[in-house]
């Protein structure tokens, strides 16, 4: 009777607690989850201990007094027992060691591609010379110029978009504190959107496109019913995991947020794998739920990256076996330090370098995988890792004493080539650079891209003044006017860039040593150019003749 009384008494103080947890913590009511399980099992124990009340401070005694556990009862003793074997139970129905070949399968099936028949050449107004610390050096610049404004929000965190095929960091304003959001319930004022590839386009939005005010109302920043996280968990998603609050704008500029829901595939609690998006209205709060294949086209990325790393990482490791990776370690791969985006006709990919396991500085290739359906493609590259590539191209400019930010990986005229940034210790970016990833002492930088661009490609393929053997192609020959001329300057030889008036699409680039008549030549000159027309954005000069001059 006395045991009923406890059980009694604690069950409404039991649920209360469950009650307040689940609002606090948002864990997901499901043991597929490790925060799920833990919630009920400490309700179990809580249970139990309230029902066996009695026994269990004696036990407390024993334990207090230094002594050995008497347990007065069976029933007591049985279900510390149950309580032991469940929690022992639980963490090892996962474990690699029994499902290795589940692990490695988790990622799916891996293409080996390519590189330079699958990545297409690069186009210097794509890359995204913008890193999200510049850009949040860059945003946080442009929301002090209102100094009102800056007193009640911050800039929150940044997510990389392409919008109509342009590339922006974007991020919601934040309140600062539960004060501003409290005298501001109807949102926060528009939005910061940094340009990826154009660090002068830096905006603070604060009107849609019908020129309505925009107020984010659901931020991580906010607090009850308004946090977007208790915002998603309780519209029935309270089931399946949660992650990656991502803070994304549609074609037309509206903000969203969009969440990525997960569950568990290997054993009972692990091999976490995505499974749709909730996406969010940051306004309105309307709510749509979508799985992967049928998520709105505008979402960038549905899986998490650290879901996709840890896959890999998977693959790479179980390829043979769990007892390999304890032993012999034959074949072991795994991924660099550090990830990327790459952006390819219209699709995000995630981007990480390959290494064998206890190797530092070298790569033996890249993975490629779509940041919305984890198709991954393996690249076999021997090269440099990013780290070595970084200490490269910082050392090239050592007595300037600059940075380097995290490669991109790029196909400069069809050779793997990381691009970086190069900032002084204020954070901004002075320089440019590429470094070949087969051969990392080939780096190449320039004040501007196509200085580095320029000066890179002559390291890599030997253009000592002689550019007709950059790339193989059909020659040629085109005569108009030239709109603008470019010159730069490597290891004692000049190179100039022109673009033609009637042709804006060619880039065209030869040393100084093709023609007397170059360097001489200005804007609106008409000339004759012979050229190699290769799969290459840059087309290399062959021979030029200025026909202003009679020679």
């Amino acid at each position: 009777m006395k045991r009923l009384r406890n059980i009694l008494v604690t069950i409404v103080p039991l649920i209360i607690l469950f009650l307040i947890a689940d609002y606090v913590l948002l864990v997901p009511l499901n043991i597929r989850f490790e925060e799920g399980f833990n919630l009920f099992f400490a309700l179990l124990v809580i249970a139990i201990i309230a029902y066996f009340y009695e026994d269990v401070r004696y036990i407390f005694q024993d334990l207090a007094k230094g002594q050995s556990i008497h347990f007065p009862g069976k029933a007591i003793k049985f279900c510390v027992i149950t309580l032991f074997v469940i929690y022992i139970g639980y963490q090892v129905s996962s474990t690699p060691i029994l499902l290795s070949q589940q692990y490695r399968d988790l990622i799916g099936e891996i293409e080996t591609k390519d590189f330079t028949e699958d990545i297409p050449m690069v186009d210097l107004s794509k890359i995204p010379t913008v890193d999200e610390a510049y850009a949040r050096r860059l945003g946080d610049k442009k929301l002090g110029e209102d100094v009102g404004l800056g007193s009640q929000v911050y800039v929150g965190d940044y997510t990389l978009i392409s919008m109509n095929d342009e590339l922006f960091w974007v991020a919601p304003l934040e309140h600062v504190d539960i004060i501003k959001w409290f005298t501001n319930r109807e949102g926060t004022p528009g939005y910061i959107m940094v340009s990826a590839t154009d660090a002068q386009d830096v905006r603070l939005v604060q009107q849609d496109a019908e020129g309505n005010p925009i107020k984010l109302k659901y931020l991580p920043s906010a607090y009850f019913n308004d946090d977007i996280r208790r915002k998603v968990y309780f519209e029935g998603n309270m089931f399946e995991g949660l992650t990656d609050y991502s803070f994304e704008l549609d074609d037309n500029g509206r903000p969203y947020w969009v969440v990525t829901t997960y569950t568990k595939k290997v054993g009972i609690h692990g091999g976490a794998d995505a499974t749709g998006v909730v996406v969010v209205d940051a306004q309105t709060g309307e709510t749509a739920k979508y799985s992967v294949e049928d998520a709105p086209k505008w979402i960038d990325r549905i899986q998490p990256q650290s879901f996709v790393i840890n896959q890999i990482n998977d693959w790479g490791w179980y390829t043979n076996g769990f007892i390999n990776t304890l032993f012999a370690k034959k074949g072991i791969i795994q991924t660099t330090h550090g990830t990327n985006y790459m952006y390819i006709d219209g699709d995000w990919y995630f981007y990480t370098g390959m290494t064998s396991a206890g190797s530092d500085e070298s790569t033996v290739g890249f993975m490629l995988s779509n940041t919305r359906t984890k198709e991954t493609t393996f690249y076999k590259i021997a090269g440099a890792t990013e780290t070595a590539a970084m200490k490269s191209a910082e050392g090239k400019v050592q007595h300037l004493g600059y940075q380097s930010s995290f490669p991109l990986l790029l196909n400069v005229e069809n050779e793997p080539t990381y691009f970086m940034t190069l900032k002084d210790n204020q954070g901004l970016v002075k320089q440019y650079a590429f470094v070949n990833v087969k051969d990392y002492s080939k780096v190449g930088t320039g004040e501007t891209l196509d200085e580095a661009r320029a000066n890179y490609t002559k390291l890599v393929f030997g253009g000592q003044g002689n550019f007709s053997d950059i790339s193989s192609g059909e020659h040629k020959t085109i005569t108009a006017t030239i709109d603008r001329l470019g010159m730069s300057q490597t290891d004692g030889n000049t190179y100039y860039t022109i673009i033609l008036k009637e042709h804006p699409e060619l880039l065209l680039m030869g040393s100084g040593t093709i023609s007397p008549e170059l360097p001489i030549s200005r804007e609106g000159d008409q000339v004759t150019i012979e050229y190699i027309d290769a799969k290459n954005k840059t087309k290399t000069i062959v021979s030029f003749d200025n026909l202003s001059f009679d020679q």
